[in-house]
């Protein structure tokens, strides 16, 4: 009897053992299950997180490699001692937006260097758009009234670097573009141009079809109308606005005899971007040193009835043009004669 209890205790002791051991080793592969699927989430989450990265990276390079500013102009001033002002136009001929940062200038002669930048603010300039810099930088050490070197440039969100033009100012004047005229206005004779005047009023100019304003072909045919281009830049020393007003006139001198002498004029007009020629004109603003086209077409002053009516030429051959302009400078009365050019009307 007593054996009997014993056999039968030790089975159930063998077999809560054995039990044991099978809920450990599934406790633990459990437990190794947890473990390797906590790894793999993380490995996975890892891998994510880079690949991420990489494409975010990829994409603002992409971003960056397609940013492209174009510089139009570039100006510098120093108007009071230790102060410089950069003004510059830009486009962004980009497929994307634009975010200038920084401007920086660098200013040196024979003897001395120095430079300087500035932060600059609400300058995100979409594409196709044109954006104006106007930037006061303070360097320490230069004079209102001697002679530098400039340079500088502007950095974009995206670490591009946008290098404005390079000039030499002496005494505050820059001596490339004052010897283009005299005065406040300077003409930009390379692209002076002339157009044939189509339709009947309204009258439209052909902007393709544009040619040289030296040569003009059939202006004192019957009724050819013409009309002229010439672009000006404001140089004035103080940067205030010019407004060119409707007195404003292209005219010219034919010598067709001894005693004899002949003219012919074209009142200013407005044309808007797709050439039309505006049947009312209003005063041009010329801001300064921003490079602005004015035409000339009209027999008439704007406050004429007649206004506008375009017209050719009555007389052919050689004549002196002279290009007057009126209007104000900084709220005053103004008036410059550019005596620019010499052109030849050809019947």
């Amino acid at each position: 009897m007593r054996l009997s209890l014993r056999i039968s205790r030790f089975k159930i002791r063998g077999r809560s053992r054995g039990f044991s051991s099978i809920v450990g080793a599934i406790f633990m592969v459990l437990i190794a299950f947890v473990i390797a699927s906590s790894y793999f989430l993380w490995t996975l989450s890892q891998n994510t997180i880079y690949f991420a990265a990489v494409r975010d990276k990829n994409q603002f390079e992409a971003d960056r490699l397609s940013e492209n500013m174009k510089v139009n102009t570039t100006s510098y001033a120093v108007n009071t001692n230790g102060s410089v002002t950069v003004l510059a136009t830009l486009q962004n001929t980009g497929a994307s937006s634009v975010q200038l940062k920084t401007v920086w200038v660098y200013v040196s002669n024979s003897t001395w260097t120095n430079y300087n930048f500035s932060a600059l603010s609400n300058t995100n300039v979409q594409s196709g758009t044109v954006f104006s810099l106007s930037a006061v930088l303070s360097v320490s050490g230069i004079n209102a009234t001697a002679s530098y070197n400039f340079a500088s440039w502007l950095m974009t969100a995206r670490g591009n670097v946008v290098t404005l033009q390079q000039t030499t100012l002496t005494n505050n004047i820059v001596v490339s573009q004052t010897t283009q005229g005299i005065g406040a206005l300077m003409m930009d004779f390379q692209n002076f141009t002339y157009y044939n005047v189509t339709g009947s009023g309204p009258y439209s100019l052909n902007f393709s079809a544009g040619a040289s304003g030296y040569l003009i072909n059939g202006a004192t045919a019957p009724n050819a109308r013409i009309a002229f281009r010439v672009i000006i830049t404001n140089l004035d020393q103080d940067q205030r606005d010019i407004i060119v007003t409707t007195d404003s006139v292209l005219f010219s001198i034919f010598p067709t005899g001894a005693t004899q002498v002949r003219a012919a004029f074209w009142y200013i007009v407005n044309v808007n971007g797709t050439g039309a020629i505006l049947n009312t004109y209003t005063n041009v603003t010329l801001a300064y040193n921003i490079a602005t086209p004015l035409y000339f077409s009209s027999e008439y002053p704007s406050y004429d009835v007649r206004f506008p009516n375009p017209w050719g030429s009555k007389y052919p051959g050689t004549t002196p043009v002279n290009l007057a302009l009126i209007g104000t400078l900084g709220g005053s009365p103004f008036g410059q004669n550019i005596p620019f050019v010499s052109v030849y009307i050809n019947p």
